[in-house]
């Protein structure tokens, strides 16, 4: 008697066991989840960015392309800058340095 107690006690606990399993594998835990953080809408991209100098707010030129920090550029006047700020479409760049051309020009040419 002993013996059917115990295998009966089994079955039940077996039934159970399968029943817990195919209930967890069923139901969704979304409490169990990680939250995601929402998508951030990608930056507006305008039709021309204008690239001022950050100290003088003086134009140094109009791009038909995005402008992002870390870009570079060689004025006019043969300065180098460097974009340190985007705003909408306003990019501040900082001074660099003076750059003589003339040294990169070979022999022979102009």
């Amino acid at each position: 008697m002993s013996r059917q107690r115990l295998a009966k006690l089994a079955g039940i606990f077996a039934v159970v066991t399968l029943i817990g399993v195919a209930i967890t594998y069923q139901v969704p835990f979304s409490w169990l989840t990680v939250q995601q953080k929402p998508e951030q809408a990608p930056p507006k991209v305008y039709d021309y960015y204008v690239v001022v100098d950050e100290n003088t707010n003086e134009v140094l030129m109009y791009v038909p392309i995005v402008v992002n920090v870390g870009d570079e550029l060689v004025s006019e006047q043969n300065k180098r800058y460097k974009i340190v700020k985007v705003e909408e479409n306003y990019g501040y760049a900082r001074f660099v340095e003076d750059l003589n051309l003339e040294l990169y020009k070979k022999d022979g040419r102009n």
